[in-house]
């Protein structure tokens, strides 16, 4: 059964949330003004994504994010769409980012003296 994505802005604040009824979805968020909807099969699906997407500005425990204007952008777009074709979630970020670059750096360095260097050394040295 299809339902609605929306994005609703109220004030700084956006609600991204999945409804079955836009309207009154609407009504109860008055005075916020809707921004962009999609109707869509896999609504929760496409909702769960855009929550992980802006997890970082979300306030706890809610459906509000405080995105800033690349971030309307891009979620507004990702709702033009069919949700899903445009969406794209990077496996790395943050400190994960940081710690996979720190590893794979430590593990090349190591490689490349062990199997480059490692060799020329004990050539001069016996």
């Amino acid at each position: 059964m299809d339902s609605y994505v929306y994005l609703i802005r109220n004030g700084d604040l956006y609600n991204i949330g999945t409804s079955n009824n836009l309207e009154k979805v609407k009504e109860l968020l008055i005075p916020g003004v809707l921004y962009a909807s999609l109707k869509s099969k896999q609504s929760t699906s496409i909702c769960s994504n855009l929550h992980t997407r802006y997890s970082e500005v979300r306030l706890p425990e809610t459906n509000y994010f405080k995105l800033n204007n690349s971030q309307l952008l891009e979620c507004q777009l990702i709702m033009k769409g069919d949700g899903s074709s445009t969406y794209f979630q990077p496996i790395f970020k943050g400190k994960l980012l940081i710690l996979t670059f720190l590893i794979a750096w430590l593990s090349i360095s190591l490689c490349f003296i062990r199997l480059g260097i490692d060799p020329i050394l004990n050539k001069f040295l016996n």
